[in-house]
């Protein structure tokens, strides 16, 4: 191995000039995928450990050469889904999991819990002709997520619904979130930023000391998809009901019908506008 360059005597001042380089190594070959605001709270020589994994984790992903999912686990013989009855299938699809877990290979399934045909067939008919690392390094897990395959969208809007109405119940909206779009629009046509609707949402918020008694239902979900594209629109409708405490001890009741609107952009769905009783635009 060769010996590391040394750019200073004081072995310190030496490993911070060592990880500049290697920053600027790593922003030149990754782009903006390289972030590394999230460690400068890390001291020198942690940093340092942290670059050096990565560049090596590169130099070897660069150097990796690719098969099938399907060869990787060595070409077992398998049915098709359509030839084996319900506990045939069954089996087989333990045995699959159960092989590919051994390549360290995994599958999230989500908490949908789908029966054994519907996981027999993903792995066989698409699963298989994935390409993974030939030679991955030790203890490196490929983990596949069904979703990604089939995404759930139906599932996706209510739990940003759930999400958004935990918010603002608890009156918490972080600062930086995925729940509110970068760009929303009012029912006049009123254009704005996510900053500016989360600050119109704590504005309101602000003007109370608590929400208590809240309760929510959600009643219906839709969706629809712009073909050939990643883009969608959809919403989330119900009931919903809160008491909103103002300095006095006062106490005013909101309760009735609510409505969530959503776009989808890049994969994620986020609320460009909102109708909640006591909330005005």
């Amino acid at each position: 191995m060769e010996e590391e360059e040394k750019f200073s005597d004081n072995p310190l001042e030496n490993i911070r000039i060592e990880n500049e380089l290697m920053k600027i190594k790593l922003k030149a070959q990754y782009g903006d995928a390289f972030e590394m605001e999230s460690n400068e709270d890390l001291s020198p020589e942690a940093q340092h450990k942290f670059l050096k994994n990565i560049v090596a984790f590169g130099e070897t992903y660069d150097k990796s050469d690719f098969i099938t999912v399907y060869e990787r686990i060595g070409k077992p013989v398998f049915a098709t889904a359509d030839t084996l009855d319900y506990s045939a299938i069954e089996e087989a699809t333990v045995q699959l999991l159960a092989l590919l877990n051994k390549y360290c290979i995994t599958i999230d399934f989500g908490e949908t819990p789908f029966d054994s045909e519907t996981k027999y067939r993903f792995i066989t008919e698409e699963l298989f002709g994935e390409e993974v690392d030939e030679n991955p390094a030790d203890g490196t897990i490929t983990d596949f997520v069904y979703e990604e395959f089939h995404p759930n969208h139906e599932s996706a809007i209510m739990e940003c619904a759930h999400q958004f109405l935990l918010a603002w119940f608890t009156r918490d909206f972080p600062e930086h979130n995925v729940l509110l779009s970068s760009d929303c629009v009012t029912t006049e046509g009123i254009q704005m930023s996510g900053k500016e609707m989360l600050d119109k949402i704590n504005l309101f918020a602000d003007a109370f000391k608590n929400f208590a008694n809240d309760g929510y239902n959600i009643d219906k979900v839709s969706f629809e998809l712009q073909p050939e594209t990643e883009r969608g629109m959809g919403f989330a409708e119900g009931m919903l009901k809160y008491d909103a405490e103002i300095d006095n001890n006062e106490i005013i009741h909101f309760e009735g019908a609510y409505k969530l609107y959503f776009q989808m952009e890049e994969d994620q769905w986020s609320v460009f506008y909102f109708v909640i009783p006591g909330f005005k635009w």
